[in-house]
């Protein structure tokens, strides 16, 4: 049995956790949640009813040595989605402890190339000769499209459609129901709201929205 320690606490990560549960309850997955590292226990030791074992600092020292204990990374929030991502690669916790979660609901093409670190949830579908970097999250009912290349610390959120050919970078945010066209690229560190139609390619920090996703949104009083 694989037993998983996620870095986090709200949001998706508890998402994440009940479908592992799922994967092990449903579909006989030989994997499940041991509990959370996180720093933060303004709502008590446990959230969900998933236990916080330890902070994050901790986690590589106490659990590290363990071969059936694997890790997950999900702390990303759009606005300080780079400020979290070093928070990650300052643990220096080998890329082999993090495992990759895909939902048995899921469909992967045999052909597609997926690193370390990645979850994609339920109903996702990853097309064929698609690449995934390292620590992608794909949440339920999301599309990677065909020959797509993606980098590294990307958030898509639900109901997320990628074309095929698509090029995104790292560190970069794709809110729910949007859309990005066949062959564009996204650069780093890119916000895009929800139910946007991205047709035209990104730069690096851009954050956009609307359909099509040409608007800009003014965060911590800077227009990127």
């Amino acid at each position: 049995m694989q037993k998983i320690i996620i870095i986090g606490g709200r949001g998706t990560a508890i998402v994440i956790a009940d479908q592992i549960y799922d994967a092990n309850k449903r579909f006989g997955m030989p994997i499940e949640m041991l509990g959370l590292a996180l720093d933060d226990r303004s709502e008590g030791n446990d959230i969900s009813g998933y236990p916080i074992i330890c902070n994050i600092k901790d986690l590589y020292s106490k659990y590290g040595k363990f071969d059936d204990i694997k890790f997950m990374y999900q702390l990303y929030r759009p606005d300080v989605l780079e400020e979290r991502t070093k928070l990650l690669y300052s643990l220096s916790i080998p890329l082999e402890k993090f495992i990759t979660f895909i939902h048995p609901t899921a469909m992967i093409s045999k052909s597609s190339k997926i690193g370390h670190g990645n979850i994609i949830l339920a109903n996702s579908v990853v097309n064929c000769n698609a690449i995934l970097g390292n620590f992608n999250t794909i949440n339920s009912l999301s599309l990677v499209g065909h020959d797509t290349v993606m980098g590294n610390n990307n958030y898509i959120a639900g109901h997320v459609s990628l074309g095929s050919g698509v090029t995104i970078g790292d560190m970069n945010f794709i809110g729910l129901n949007s859309s990005v066209r066949n062959g564009i690229n996204i650069g780093n560190v890119c916000i895009v709201g929800m139910a946007s139609n991205v047709i035209k390619s990104l730069e690096d920090n851009s954050i956009v929205y609307g359909n099509p996703a040409t608007k800009k949104i003014k965060l911590n009083n800077i227009i990127r």
